[in-house]
């Protein structure tokens, strides 16, 4: 099938890519994935095509694979906490499925109305729920994937403890589609949460919230997310609770004790309205902007964040967010890209990289980021990931040089 279902070209980093596909099974992409490897053509598979802009700029492609017609959801059964569902399936909707048998995938991000499965696990992007509920990492138990070879290749199941198999969950699980292309997928769910709420406190200074958000983690509260953000020229603490109503009105007490005086309070579906907002706010797809996520242990995002402000501030860069988590240890500038150039990028990742284990361009106009590994430092198993590469995809059809290290 040579349709587009959204009427115009795929554009990747600045590429237009006319030949569209749009299989109907796991077979059909395996089979071309073979044609395209055996002609030495290039592919890029695509779902909601909300996270397109994360990853190096890919080497030229050919054809790009649409995976939104492989879309149902497989095996559901809610007396197991299990899911099985194709990789084109919009995250929202499988959400609503969820939510009639009171239940959920704990993830957050932006655009789930159009953010599909297989996306989800290849981008490995997760939102602030992580620190209470982990990543989709944690809630795969089966994989199936279609290779250059030809060949689908299942591994996992449909029980919650399984080691069939090699462990290809986290393999492909943040590999950008550049080992194969994820066709389905299993998951264990859980309960959704009674009753929730956010707290609010917000400083004058940084050090403030910080001190604040020490507070909270020292005790038993044990928020599903905890973030600090810039508003304005102050600094905002939110720190969201869920659990049974009376479990919630207790946390929510024990947190505006832990913060301070003139903490505010939203519950329930106001609260979960903000996160949203909240995730949003960080989408990929905002055109002409530039994106920054480090990384260093949560012990040392207080020092992490201090040092790149100020690091920003010497380079005249005056990020327009600041989002902090943490309890992760991560911090996420955000900056227009009309004040950056390809070597200024450059330069600001490597200054950063001098105050951070991980530095991350998330996401930059293909015109910035061409000339850098927006990846940061290469990692110790980069020759494992090199191999890896060359076994699952010999002939580099799959994406590539979007991962690190231009594999």
């Amino acid at each position: 099938m040579l349709s587009n279902g959204y009427g115009e070209p795929v554009t990747i980093d600045g590429q237009i890519i006319r030949t569209i596909h749009r299989p109907l099974s796991g077979s059909e992409v395996a089979g071309l994935l073979s044609d395209a490897s055996n002609l030495r053509r290039t592919v890029a598979p695509v779902g909601g095509r909300t996270q397109l802009a994360l990853g190096n700029a890919p080497e030229p492609i050919d054809e790009v694979i649409d995976l939104t017609n492989i879309n149902r959801v497989l095996h559901f059964e809610p007396a197991d906490l299990t899911l099985s569902v194709e990789a084109g399936a919009r995250f929202g909707e499988i959400q609503a499925v969820l939510a009639e048998r009171g239940q959920t995938l704990p993830i957050e991000i932006p655009h789930p109305e159009k953010s599909t499965i297989g996306g989800m696990i290849a981008t490995a992007l997760s939102g602030p729920r992580r620190l209470g509920s982990g990543t989709l990492r944690d809630l795969l138990i089966g994989i199936s994937v279609a290779y250059p070879s030809g060949i689908v290749a299942k591994a996992g199941g449909m029980v919650v403890k399984n080691v069939t198999g090699f462990d290809l969950m986290r393999l492909h699980h943040g590999a950008i589609g550049t080992l194969g292309v994820i066709v389905s997928a299993n998951f264990k769910t859980i309960p959704l949460h009674r009753a929730e709420a956010t707290v609010f406190a917000t400083f004058s200074t940084l050090a403030g919230a910080f001190d604040a958000s020490d507070r909270v983690r020292a005790g038993r509260i044990r928020p599903i997310a905890l973030e600090i953000l810039r508003s304005d020229s102050n600094w905002r603490l939110a720190v969201r609770v869920a659990g049974r109503p009376s479990t919630v009105e207790l946390l929510v007490e024990e947190t505006k004790e832990a913060v301070g005086a003139g903490a505010r309070t939203l519950a329930s579906d106001e609260s979960a309205a903000w996160w949203r907002d909240y995730v949003e706010a960080q989408s990929l797809a905002l055109p002409d902007r530039v994106m920054f996520r480090c990384g260093v242990a949560p012990k040392e995002t207080r020092r992490l964040t201090s040092a790149s402000i100020e690091l920003l501030s010497q380079r005249a860069q005056a990020p327009d967010a600041i989002n902090i988590s943490p309890g992760l240890g991560g911090v996420l500038f955000g900056l227009p890209a009309a004040n950056l150039t390809d070597k200024s990028l450059a330069g600001l990742q490597a200054a950063l990289l001098s105050v951070a284990a991980h530095v991350t361009v998330l996401c930059a106009p293909n015109s910035l980021k061409s000339c850098l590994d927006v990846w940061g430092r290469q990692p110790e198993t980069l020759p494992v990931m090199q191999a890896l590469k060359s076994e699952f995809d010999p002939n580099r059809t799959i994406n590539p040089g979007r991962l690190v290290g231009r594999i």
